[in-house]
Order: structure tokens, then sequence, then C-alpha cells
């Protein structure tokens, strides 16, 4: 849970905090693929890119998932630590090519280390993407090796953004546009099935038992938040207006648990089990427990909402569907 970012990297690193859209791209073509030039706007200014790039190196798990959605395989990327299975990756990221250079998370956290640059440099990248930063500043080095890219905002990217800027990079409009299409009708679905949904609200939080804290995304621009906003729910408005949010998200002590007031509260007992969480004075009142709405998640379901893609987002909302059914069937 990042406007300036106690962002999960939360997600691929160790979720210390958990864990936009439309394009932002201008496009000019000529009469050949070579002479295709796009800019890109982002946090740390704009790039632009000349021709359509083969060797590209994603920092960011969303960049993995959004590049295999275009069947594009990159040189490098990071990995999901431990947390993932024996080629470091998630449930969903199924498909990446065994000769894709890992890239091990501990040694490009983008929170606060200095990403490897002489490691990338020696790949001799021609785009890099970066996803999860606190601050673009650590990475500004590797603008002098390739193009880069970094994320929309100072907040976790939505999905659509991140494919809509693929399309317009690789110069593949259509398949963009169809990806996105295909992932709607994923979350429409769900909405359709689950019409009580409609109203509902709905926060992904975590406990992180070793500092006794409680984290949830607050912010309802945030990518993570934007998943349930999909299907029809909507942050807390309490927990939307919090002035202790920071970085769109909320950091507070256990005592407080009474402030997860959301039908759905997707939990992650980050270092514990579900009984940390029950121990908790308060927690089995709140309306999420009592109502079925409590999803006590593992690292991978939740990194799935806190880093989406149309991938992760699938994969972790089919691990909800019983909570969904409660509070919305």
């Amino acid at each position: 849970m990042k406007r300036t970012c106690t962002r999960v990297l939360l997600a691929a690193l160790v979720i210390g905090g958990l864990v936009a859209c439309g394009s932002d791209t201008e496009q000019q073509e000529d009469s050949s693929a070579d002479s295709r030039s796009v800019t890109v706007e982002h946090v740390a200014g704009s790039t632009t890119i000349d021709g359509t790039p083969e060797r590209i190196v994603a920092l960011g798990q969303q960049w993995v998932d959004a590049l295999a959605e275009f069947d594009v395989t990159p040189i490098a990327y990071i990995s999901a630590g431990s947390q993932g299975d024996d080629r470091k990756l998630f449930p969903w990221q199924t498909g990446l090519a065994q000769d894709s250079v890992m890239l091990d998370s501990s040694s490009v956290d983008t929170m606060n280390a200095t990403p490897p640059v002489e490691e990338i440099a020696a790949l001799s990248p021609d785009l890099i993407l970066v996803a999860g930063v606190a601050s673009p500043e650590p990475f500004a080095s590797l603008s002098e090796i390739a193009p880069t890219v970094f994320p929309e905002a100072a907040t976790v990217d939505s999905w659509q953004w991140q494919i809509d800027t693929l399309g317009d990079i690789l110069g593949r409009q259509d398949d963009a546009e169809a990806i996105i299409a295909e992932g709607t009708a994923y979350t429409d679905g769900i909405e359709a099935d689950y019409p009580g949904l409609d109203g509902k609200t709905a926060v992904l939080s975590q406990y992180i038992v070793s500092t006794q804290q409680l984290v949830a995304v607050v912010d309802p621009d945030d990518g993570a938040a934007q998943v349930f906003d999909s299907i029809g729910m909507s942050v807390p408005a309490d927990l939307a207006a919090s002035p202790d949010a920071s970085s769109g998200r909320l950091v507070f002590s256990p005592e407080r648990v009474n402030e997860l007031t959301a039908d759905l509260v997707v939990m992650l007992p980050n270092g514990g089990t579900a009984a940390d969480l029950e121990a908790l004075p308060g927690f089995n009142t709140l309306p999420a427990v009592t109502n079925g709405g409590l999803a006590v998640q593992d690292y991978a379901t939740v990194v799935g909402f806190n880093l989406p893609s149309k991938a992760s987002v699938e994969y972790s909302l089919e691990r909800i569907r019983p909570q969904l059914d409660a509070i919305g069937g």
C-alpha cells in the first residue's frame, strides 16, 4: 500500500507498504516502421522512442505482464523474489521465455536502491521500462543507456495505461485496444455476476506482523483501488479522505483497526497468519468479517491486486469469488 510511495513495491520486494488511465503518448508515423517516433509522457518528464524496440528490460512486475499480453519477452526482468516459483515468477506469469535474464528483486529495489546499471548496460537494451518507484532520480542514469519510460504518475499505474502505452511504442494500437477490451469484458462480467457489489466499498490491506502496522490502499486513483472500481466498488469515503494517508496509502496502528469499515477487505497477514489478525482487538467485529467479506490471502494474490495487470487481476479476483458471492450475490 504510493503516491510518493510506501508502495508495495510492496509487491515486488517486501510489501512494506501495500501493496492512471488513457495514454499520454503522442505518435508520429512515417512511411516505414524504422522511422516511427513515439513520445511518452510520464512522472519524470517525457521519453522519445525512435523505431520499434526489440531488446526491452522490464523493471517492474506490471511491465513484465503487459509485455506478455503482446507476446513480447523482455531480455531481462525483475523477479518476484522468494515469493515466486522456481523461476521467481508469480502464478499468472507462465509464458516468460527461459532465456530472459532474471534481475533479482533485492538488487533492483525500486523503493530505495540504485538499479544495477552496469548489468543492464551489458544487455544493450533499446528500451527500459520502470515501474514502482518512490522517486525517478536514482534511475535517471538508465536514460543514458536506452530510452527509459517511468510510471505515468507517482502512484501505481493502471494496467490499461501500460497496455495503451506499449501499443503506441510497438506500433500495435489495435492489439492494445483488443487487450483492454478483453480485460474490461472480464471485470464487466464480474460486475454482472455480482450486482450487489454496486455501491459497496472495498479496501486492499495488510497487517505487517513484525512492525505491528496496518497498511491500506486509500487513494481512489491508485491502480490497485481501480481494480475494485472496475467491478462497481469504491474506497470508503472516510479512508479516502484520511489526513494521515501518505502516497495514497494509510499506515496505522492495530488500535485503529476499526477504521477498516469496507464491505470487502482483502488482507495479507504479512509475516504471520490469519490467527494474528483475529487476535487484534476489534478485528472480528469488522463489517467485512461479520458479513463474509473478509478475504485473507497470500502474497501473490495481494500483489495481483496491488500491482495490477490484466492477468494478475483475473487471477486475484478469481481467488476472492467466495467473498464476492457473500456480499454481492
